[in-house]
């Protein structure tokens, strides 16, 4: 199994290394011409916006290791957003309080999934599908259909921490992948993680407390969620409720593509930013190909199929 892992991790590589390859050929301008995909200020962009999914896709690959599922982080980002965005314009807070109020609601998010997983014994998919609706909802109700401006009320050339804005997601995001991706092979808590995803019943009779353990991974992935959202708000500088409109599809693709699988057991943190990459090179390069723009959820949804069932013979090969 350690020697797939490595295997499936140098093949996440290999696939971002061809797709980059592939479009510097497609796109290489004629002579004279800066190259509209292979300079460093788009390479910039693409790691920025890609930065807001892997983030969030974190958290959903731990979910998924752990052998469940979370559908609420599209909607947990927008409900941290509007709060963050609605504290700190309406209500003059500073921005520091405000963001971790936003932060607060991942951590309240995850543990109404939990609650409904662990105690209520709710099937994963429908008890995220209903904490889904709940804080989309909830974000509509705050804003009532507006947005909040926070554009206008942070500084002219804010650098948290004294970095420019451009590069807070992506450096958040690789310190997140670093951090959790130490705790989920080089602590106890990690190795319970996969063991539950890999075998319940079998976890159990080892000891490990299966309710807490549940709980831990859907709070954290709330909290990244949150995380995520916050941080989409000060990049993009307005908070509304429907802010991530479908990102949690994307984000549970980009850790299935990274090799996490969907039956539990199996996957890494790094491989999920990876395959966060992936999609966000598709995302930046298909509009620059005229006629392409419309493909993109087309190619989004064969590039799952294809990656899903190259990881089920590798899993049979492996048996």
């Amino acid at each position: 199994m350690k020697k797939l892992w490595r295997v499936r991790e140098l093949s996440t590589v290999a696939i971002l290394a061809a797709e980059v390859a592939f479009f510097t050929w497609y796109l290489w301008p004629e002579a004279g011409r800066a190259h509209p995909f292979l300079n460093v200020e788009n390479a910039l962009l693409i790691l920025k916006y890609s930065s807001i999914y892997g983030i969030a896709a974190v958290g959903a690959a731990i979910v998924i290791i752990s052998g469940g599922i979370d559908l609420a982080p599209g909607a947990v980002m927008a409900l941290a957003g509007v709060v963050t965005s609605g504290l700190f314009v309406q209500e003059g807070w500073p921005l520091a309080p405000a963001m971790g109020a936003g932060l607060l609601v991942g951590v309240v998010s995850g543990l109404l999934s939990a609650a409904l997983i662990v105690l209520a014994r709710l099937p994963p998919f429908i008890a995220t599908l209903g904490v889904m609706g709940i804080t989309r909802g909830a974000a509509f109700i705050i804003t009532e259909g507006r947005y909040f401006d926070v554009s206008s009320k942070l500084m002219g050339g804010w650098r948290p921490l004294g970095l420019p804005a451009d590069w807070v997601a992506p450096l958040v995001m690789v310190g997140l992948a670093l951090v959790f991706q130490f705790l989920m092979t080089r602590f106890q808590w990690g190795r319970s993680v996969f063991a539950v995803g890999g075998n319940e019943t079998a976890a159990l009779f080892t000891g490990i407390g299966i309710g807490r353990l549940k709980t831990s991974v859907y709070v954290l992935s709330g909290l990244l969620a949150a995380v995520s959202g916050v941080v989409l708000v000060t990049v993009q500088g307005q908070g509304k409720a429907d802010l991530a409109t479908g990102y949690e599809l994307d984000i549970i693709a980009s850790a299935v593509v990274g090799g996490a699988s969907l039956s539990g057991g199996r996957g890494s943190v790094v491989g999920a930013v990876l395959g966060t990459l992936i999609f966000g090179v598709l995302r930046n390069a298909l509009p620059q190909i005229p006629g392409a723009t419309f493909y993109d959820r087309l190619i989004v949804g064969l590039v799952v199929i294809v990656i899903v069932v190259m990881d089920q013979m590798l899993l049979k090969k492996a048996d």
